[in-house]
């Protein structure tokens, strides 16, 4: 999965760079070397799956699962 593909996936769930790290347990700033132009950093392929298989309502219902957890 190329970079642009995966901030394609992020739209598509309507969840940002950040919001999504912090789901899947990794910092934003190392999703966001995935996601640069430049010498990204290999995307792993259980983030690929995931894009790929969540829908943006498993999204939101996970967020706000995350979110209650913190509280």
């Amino acid at each position: 999965m190329t970079p642009d593909q995966a901030r394609a996936h992020l739209e598509r769930l309507e969840i940002s760079q950040q919001a999504f790290a912090r789901l899947v347990g990794i910092s934003p700033q190392h999703f966001r070397k995935m996601l640069r132009q430049v010498e990204p950093l290999e995307i792993p392929r259980a983030v690929e799956l995931l894009l790929r298989l969540l829908t943006p309502a498993k999204v939101r219902r996970l967020v706000r699962e995350l979110e209650a957890d913190s509280e």
